[in-house]
């Protein structure tokens, strides 16, 4: 039944059916705190539940600590400076406007008319040191980003990951702790109907190497994981490009159901909708050049157009008619494109529709300088994330290892490139002896095992790049901070590498045959490991300084390709040029490569040379063998020719690497993976300036 309220500052509950715009559902009511804010055109305001509204006993947790927001701007603007001619140019000029709860506003207008730049100046993306004006939240001034999510254009999810899998996992990352499990279940499971996914609910997002969902269905997938926790306030970035019309309407429909179900204010920029599509918005802003041709009701704007002297076509799509009336790309004459777009730009500013506009801004301004309630709508939010530092960790973990474990491309097309190089390098150098002419076999076969195992680290690269566009997604979002996801992606590949390790080591050692001892095999894994974790640190770190993969791949590679010059066995060290000298000292491949020859040979006894000394006859016509006075040839130790072996610590002496030391080695390769590691972390850190 229909049910009259009243709401008051004393708590109260109420299990009487109850119709709040349009839902009518067995609810409970408590009233804490209660505001007034304008709803639509007509200035009619309505009196609404800060914290809670009428919905489900089961689903009231969904609103805790969440205000309905309104959006206000005022006089905003956005100048930058040209970097050719220094002068500077206004992207954005004096737009003002207002998104009320419940309302959906799209933001129209031709290619390069400042769409997305008005989306980010809205939620906050831009310098502020560049941006005049003013932007409001429920008529004060307040960070944006503590109460909104911004829904990327890129659809950036895990791939090898299921729909439900992906929401579950933002429903864990972004619901605090106070929510059971089952209400996080039951939020996840409305969320996919109401967007539509219950059919491929338990498929797989998809990637290269696994067929996925379609793109409408993709696209309503990443929407629904980023704004799982209904923001008071959501911006999208071009929802709808790439899709099908049927695709746009749909993902569309779920946005706007999502708004007016919720009372959530959305803004999105969208590029050529469909009628149906165009007849489900609320507000529209068509903008032209930086300037605003119109914004107001949807139903008002054919009208506003008709007044200026541009009457649609009957039948026509009001979206693509406003559009191309106001495209002035292909008049080639500059003056006279912008004679004929100034028409438009003045003759909004001089409209009714204007003027209505900046009434009730000021009315929201009004009403709300004079509210009880002083605090910002950002300042209730404590916290910049709703888990806490180890349980983001402890999540992005477990993500992340079940990610390596189904995606082939971070971590299993490396097991079996290690595992092939592995046999080809045991065939090659096939129980390697202890003659003294493959002394410097050995020693190749030790270079190459370095040399290769970290070229081949780039291999890493696709996956990691897959990984870090959902990372940028998400931390902008505010589902974790950089230290948890630096340390997890550090943590989780640590299982992996360790299995390459023991591919490679038991596909090698034993065939090469290297030292027997087998504490000398196991600080032969460790280098290994050490190796791998090394170059894996030096991947990701390249790969987050430079996006994209055929520049990280260059760059990665040339980056390898010094290390390896330098590591001192294709020019020693004791034989560079002065120049030169400081990258041998730099590069962690010349403490991998030593450290595991030293391990190797050190212990090791190898056979030199024997030359029988052969005695001439006085007469000088016979020459007579001696075969007890044996002469050898060493090429390492005692070259006096009486000695008829070598040691392995006998090389390294005369290659100058008698000075290495093992363990101190070992712990300057620790350091090299913690450095890399900690230039990651503040790389990311420092990125976030520009996001």
């Amino acid at each position: 039944m229909e049910k009259t309220f009243v709401l008051s500052n004393d708590s109260q509950e109420d299990t009487s059916d109850l119709n709040v715009e349009g839902i009518t559902s067995h609810s409970r009511l408590s009233s804490e705190k209660t505001s007034i804010t304008c709803t639509d055109l007509e200035k009619q305001c309505t009196k609404e539940k800060l914290i809670s509204v009428a919905i489900d006993d089961d689903d009231d947790f969904y609103f805790t600590s969440r205000k309905s927001v309104s959006l206000a701007w005022k006089n905003l603007s956005y100048t930058i400076t040209n970097s050719r001619n220094k002068k500077e140019d206004k992207i954005i000029q004096c737009m003002s406007g207002i998104v009320n709860p419940g309302e959906f506003l799209a933001i129209l207008g031709p290619s390069g008319s400042g769409k997305t730049t008005l989306l980010d100046l809205l939620s906050g993306r831009k310098d502020p040191k560049l941006v005049s004006g003013e932007v409001l939240l429920n008529g004060r001034h307040g960070n944006i980003k503590y109460v909104s999510k911004y829904v990327m254009q890129d659809d950036q999810m895990i791939g090898v990951l299921t729909v439900r899998e992906n929401i579950e996992y933002a429903a864990e990352f972004c619901l605090p702790t106070s929510y059971s499990a089952a209400q996080k279940m039951k939020r996840v499971n409305d969320i996919i109907q109401e967007f539509g996914l219950e059919r491929v609910a338990n498929s797989k997002i998809g990637n290269v190497f696994v067929r996925g969902v379609s793109g409408g269905e993709k696209r309503r997938a990443s929407i629904a994981s980023q704004v799982i926790t209904l923001p008071s306030m959501i911006f999208l970035d071009e929802p709808t490009t790439g899709l099908d019309s049927a695709a746009s309407y749909n993902v569309m429909k779920a946005i706007v159901g999502m708004a007016r179900k919720y009372k959530l204010t959305i803004i999105a920029s969208i590029h050529q909708p469909s009628t149906e599509t165009y007849s489900l918005f609320d507000k529209v802003a068509f903008i032209v050049r930086g300037r605003t041709a119109y914004i107001g009701s949807r139903e008002g704007a054919i009208p506003h157009f008709n007044e200026l002297g541009y009457k649609c076509p009957p039948y026509s799509n009001p979206a693509d008619y406003i559009l191309s009336l106001i495209n002035s790309d292909f008049i080639t004459d500059k003056s006279q494109a912008q004679t004929y777009l100034t028409k438009f730009i003045d003759g909004f500013e001089i409209s009714s529709t204007n003027l209505e506009l900046g009434e009730k801004i000021s009315q929201l301004i009004e009403f709300h300088q004079s509210d009880h309630d002083t605090r910002e709508i950002s300042s209730e939010t404590n916290k910049r994330y709703a888990r806490s530092f180890f349980a983001q960790t402890h999540i992005i973990m477990r993500r992340a290892f079940i990610n390596a474990l189904r995606n082939v491309l971070m971590f299993w097309t490396r097991v079996i490139l290690y595992s092939t190089l592995g046999l080809m390098m045991g065939s090659l150098w096939w129980n390697i002896g202890y003659e003294q002419e493959q002394v410097l076999e050995r020693l190749a076969s030790l270079y190459f095992t370095i040399a290769f195992l970290t070229f081949m680290s780039i291999a890493a690269i696709p996956g990691f790049l897959e990984e870090r566009a959902v990372f940028e997604r998400e931390r902008f979002n505010g589902f974790y901070s950089v230290g948890p996801y630096v340390l997890s992606t550090s943590l989780v590949c640590i299982p992996f590498l360790s299995l390459i390790t023991i591919c490679f080591t038991f596909t090698v050692y034993p065939t090469i045959s290297y030292n027997h001892d087998f504490y000398r095999a196991l600080d032969y894994v460790i280098i290994i490991f050490l190796v791998l974790m090394i170059s894996e640190a030096l991947v990701v770190f390249i790969a987050a300084i430079i996006p994209e993969f055929v520049a990280a791949l260059g760059i990665t590679s040339f980056v390898n390709g010094f290390f390896m010059i330098f590591a001192g066995f294709l020019k020693l060290y004791k034989n560079l040029p002065t120049a030169w000298k400081w990258a041998n000292y730099i590069n962690y491949q010349k403490y991998a490569f030593e450290a595991i020859i030293s391990n190797d040979l050190n212990g090791l006894t190898f056979k030199c040379e024997t030359l029988d000394l052969a005695v001439i006859d006085p007469s000088g016509s016979l020459s007579l063998l001696v075969g007890n006075n044996n002469y050898y040839h060493c090429n390492f130790g005692d070259k006096s020719g009486r000695s008829e072996s070598f040691s392995g610590s006998d090389i390294l002496k005369d290659l100058k690497w008698d000075d290495i030391i093992y363990w101190r080695w070992v712990l300057i390769l620790v350091g090299y993976v913690i450095a890399y590691r900690l230039a990651f972390y503040v790389l990311l850190r420092i990125r976030r300036l520009h996001i």
